[in-house]
């Protein structure tokens, strides 16, 4: 009896697992969710893929089977990709489950996307005009992407849409591809396109490791609904010859799709020497026919040049280290930004001293400081940029008590954060027309059109010249670049920015 009672217990027992093992699932259970700030926790952006499969979500996390657009269930099919690194080897036990710690990420970056186009270039396999995200392969070897998922995310309904990778497809060594946003669903002749298209109004673009691993974020990139106009891309960019880090985040006038990232040029019309020491600084005089810069030399002077570059007027305010000029429109008094001492300094047309205000801004050294200054005429507000550590974009309102003055502090880091190199800050120009704030830097040989908030809208490359300060002349369609290195004044045409600039979410 006592050998029965064993025997009943131990048929007992295997019942009793085979019961569980059936109520589990192992490619899901215990994974993180896929989350739009790529945290990998949180709300959940989706059931597991299959090999083109793609689910939808509520709020609550609960799976829209209708949103499956290929009928397939989003956990079959699911074969194991292999380890992301080029290797197509077994990493559990024959017929098992993957070990979801023995994936091993590859530096995959999601490179450049287009949310909506009209002419750009077209699929090869469908000849159709949608959208596309292109990946690049930072590593030296190939990687095989069979099972990662791309996952497109909308905010407003809390939904994803996402699409394995297809078994096979594989990324050579530093190389790009592209990955059509089409909705066709299907690995083509030529391509392959995922089963949803990318929301029109915002959201997320990501890039994960296979469901057997927990989707693990690789990369991801948020935009916003001006991002969307048709035919701009965002892209990831590297300035001179920084590639430590993945890159600022950038709108693209000139897209590149299956090429290495650049931003469109500036058109240089020509430039005119300067009869002044380490010109820095510019802005537009009030009558439109002249200009106003200074010298950052220790006792430097302000100076009244003419659209030609001769010097009309010179104050001798014996200035400490002036990086950069503005005149208010109104009462036309200068403003000055003194580098080391962290101020603003207020003059009038004569060169007598009206006043001087503070800056609040910590710096890691004396030469990082204040480099551009503007002002909004429609608030009264000042603006000024810090250099680097930190790189920053400052509102001030010099009318209030001066532990108020402060109105925003933005840091602008274009998503790549503040250690990345290859970026400073050296000038400002607010374009009241189209209320655009218009940042030079120096490193990075480039223009960049923020909206007022710091948030970028344009980027445009200006050759090989030396940036210290920007003016903006609308009726002329003209933009004015100085450069305290050549000691000239350089004019290029009015950049064709190809959208409204001052588009607002």
């Amino acid at each position: 009896m006592f050998r029965s009672f064993t025997h009943l217990h131990s048929l007992l027992t295997i019942l009793l697992i085979i019961i569980l093992a059936g109520c589990s699932d192992p490619v899901s259970d215990g994974y993180p969710d896929i989350q739009a700030d790529g945290s990998g926790t949180g709300e959940n952006a989706g059931s597991n893929s299959g090999d083109a499969g793609e689910s939808g979500d509520d709020e609550s996390g609960n799976d829209d089977s209708g949103d499956n657009e290929d009928g397939q269930n989003d956990d079959e099919g699911g074969s194991h990709p292999g380890n992301g690194n080029g290797n197509s080897g077994e990493d559990g036990d024959e017929g098992g489950s993957p070990d979801p710690d023995s994936f091993q990420p590859a530096d995959i970056l999601i490179n450049e996307f287009m949310v909506r186009q009209e002419n750009t270039i077209a699929d090869p396999d469908f000849n159709q005009y949608s959208g596309w995200i292109e990946l690049r392969n930072r590593e030296s070897a190939p990687v095989d992407l069979g099972g990662w998922i791309i996952a497109g995310r909308d905010p407003e309904s809390g939904t994803s849409r996402q699409y394995a990778l297809p078994e096979g497809t594989v990324i050579p060594p530093d190389d790009l591809m592209l990955i059509w946003t089409s909705g066709e669903g299907a690995a083509a002749e030529k391509s392959i396109h995922t089963s949803f298209r990318l929301p029109q109004n915002g959201g997320l673009v990501g890039l994960y490791g296979p469901g057997w691993a927990g989707k693990p974020v690789v990369d991801t990139i948020s935009y916003e609904h001006p991002d969307v106009s048709s035919d701009i891309s965002i892209g990831r960019m590297h300035f001179n010859g920084e590639f430590d880090h993945p890159g600022f985040v950038l709108p693209m006038t000139a897209p590149t799709p299956g090429q290495p990232n650049r931003l469109e040029q500036l058109r240089i019309l020509t430039s005119r020497s300067l009869d002044i020491s380490d010109p820095s600084g510019l802005d537009v005089d009030h009558s439109g026919n002249y200009f106003w810069t200074i010298s950052d030399d220790p006792g430097g002077s302000i100076y009244k040049i003419d659209l030609e570059g001769n010097i009309a007027d010179e104050l001798d305010v014996g200035g400490h280290d002036m990086e950069a000029i503005t005149q208010h429109p109104e009462d036309l008094t200068l403003y000055v930004a003194e580098e080391r001492l962290r101020q603003i300094v207020q003059y009038d047309t004569l060169g007598n001293e009206l006043n001087r205000f503070d800056v609040d801004v910590e710096v890691q050294q004396e030469n990082d400081g204040l480099e551009g200054i503007t002002v909004n005429p429609e608030t009264n507000h000042i603006y000024v940029v810090n250099e680097q550590n930190p790189r920053v974009l400052i509102e001030l309102d010099l009318s209030r008590p001066e532990r108020e003055q402060q109105v925003m502090y933005k840091p602008i880091d274009f998503r790549a954060g503040e250690e990345a190199k290859g970026l400073d800050l050296s000038g400002l120009f607010f374009d009241d027309k189209d209320g655009v704030l218009w940042v030079v830097s120096d490193e990075a040989r480039t223009v960049f059109a923020l909206d007022p908030g710091g948030r970028p809208l344009a980027a445009y490359h200006a050759g090989r010249v030396d940036l210290e300060g920007i003016a903006i002349n609308r009726e002329t369609n003209r933009m004015y670049l100085v450069s305290d290195e050549r000691r000239e004044l350089f004019i290029f045409a009015y950049p064709d920015t190809r959208r409204d600039l001052s588009a607002s979410p």
